[in-house]
């Protein structure tokens, strides 16, 4: 029943309701002191605020192109995405693009696995696509503006007009990290009030194990000829598949990977742009926090992705059932996700039924779209789902159906 209703509910819920969620780890201790580098001053932050605890998956930016790109005025679709080392598809023609992830891969993972797309770092993606998915996250998923919200892009070309001077608009809720915002989530220790050398939690050199034999310190990266995977067309860890490895915040894969976009304008003329961490084809060099790497802004290609930050989350607000600080769409993504079950949602509104997530959850989130803190709904001019009636009566009949088997069995399936 369970699944039966999921079905019916994505296959007659309006467009719009589909969005992806970001796990997001906060990053606090503002005020930090900066770590001197041959480069210059890096890892400072004076506010607290969230980053992405792993980079943009294929199946995240394959949402973003489904919702933006039917026509792709901007290029955010590269054509190598569908080969190679890339994980999404085009279908169709200009105009009517769609775009689906590449079957799985049988036996073509490390140790026999298979080898699945949609969990794999996004890459072939420009510093200018970076930004447009966090415009479109800011501007709320769906049809948001990929051109405002977090950053202003001029011209109506894949490359804006004033690349040179693209910066971070003083209301974004989701960006692309800066530099001293990335450097801090990898490498600083709030326990010491100091950094490591990997954002790994270690000066120590990482493995390359890959994820089944992670260690606490195993990063996808390059080891004299040796890449963790052992297949340079298949080269990518899942994102977060090092599960012991992370950095004292929480992130995982800021070391390797991918190399990850950062705001730092780094050259005027050509426009370059910060990326750091290293990639599944780049030694141990690349990893450390020494290392400033960057690349033109244009540049699109198989070892470079990104991972978005967002600004600090306000705790319990009722309704935001993913705790990100405000009540959004990604919200009614979690309630969508475990309708019918015994899930005990985040932030949950008090006289709702706990430990059950039923039609009064949608109800309690519904009343509360937009809400940050407390305060009241701000985001009207969204579209909010509205489920019809007939489904939210299935939702409160699979819930009583689930408490009936488990006291009567015999009873029939009729609510």
């Amino acid at each position: 029943m369970k699944y039966l209703l999921a079905f019916v509910i994505a296959a007659t819920l309006p467009v719009a309701a589909h969005a992806i969620t970001i796990n997001l780890v906060p990053v606090g201790n503002p005020g930090n002191a900066a770590e001197v580098q041959p480069g210059g001053l890096f890892g400072r932050v004076t506010t607290s605020y969230q980053i992405g605890a792993t980079e943009v998956t294929n199946a995240q930016y394959l949402d973003f192109l489904n919702a933006k790109a039917a026509s792709d005025p901007y290029g955010l679709y590269n054509t190598f995405m569908g080969t190679f080392e890339g994980g999404i598809l085009r279908n169709g023609s200009a105009g009517s693009y769609t775009y689906s992830l590449k079957t799985a891969v049988t036996g073509g993972g490390p140790l026999g696995t298979d080898y699945t797309y949609g969990d794999k770092p996004v890459v072939y993606v420009s510093w200018y696509d970076a930004i447009r998915f966090a415009n479109w996250m800011n501007n709320g998923q769906g049809s948001g503006d990929t051109e405002t919200g977090a950053y202003t892009l001029q011209g109506g070309t894949p490359i804006p007009s004033n690349a040179a001077t693209i910066t971070r608009n003083a209301n974004a809720t989701w960006f692309l990290p800066s530099e001293n915002e990335w450097y801090k989530a990898a490498y600083y220790n709030p326990a010491t009030s100091s950094y490591f050398d990997y954002p790994t939690r270690t000066d120590a050199t990482p493995d390359n194990l890959p994820p089944q034999g992670d260690t606490g310190n195993s990063v996808n990266y390059l080891v004299g000829s040796n890449t963790t995977t052992g297949d340079s067309e298949l080269p990518f860890t899942p994102a977060g598949g090092y599960t012991l490895t992370h950095s004292p915040y929480g992130t995982f894969d800021q070391a390797g990977n991918v190399a990850e976009w950062n705001e730092a304008l780094v050259s005027s003329s050509p426009v370059t742009r910060g990326a750091r961490g290293g990639a599944w084809d780049t030694n141990a060099t690349s990893l450390l926090a020494a290392t400033r790497g960057s690349l033109a802004a244009s540049a699109e290609n198989s070892d470079t992705g990104f991972r978005l930050a967002r600004t600090a989350a306000v705790a319990n607000v009722p309704g935001d059932y993913n705790n990100n600080g405000v009540v959004d769409m990604a919200d009614y993504v979690v309630w969508r996700d475990h309708l019918g079950t015994s899930f005990q949602l985040q932030n949950e509104v008090a006289g709702t039924t706990p430990g059950t997530v039923t039609a009064e959850d949608y109800t309690a989130w519904r009343a509360r779209f937009g809400n940050t803190s407390g305060a009241g709904a701000g985001l009207e001019s969204l579209a909010v789902p509205e489920p019809s009636a007939w489904i939210l009566a299935a939702a409160t009949c699979a819930v009583m159906l689930s408490v009936r088997r488990r006291f009567t069995p015999a009873l029939g399936r009729g609510c």
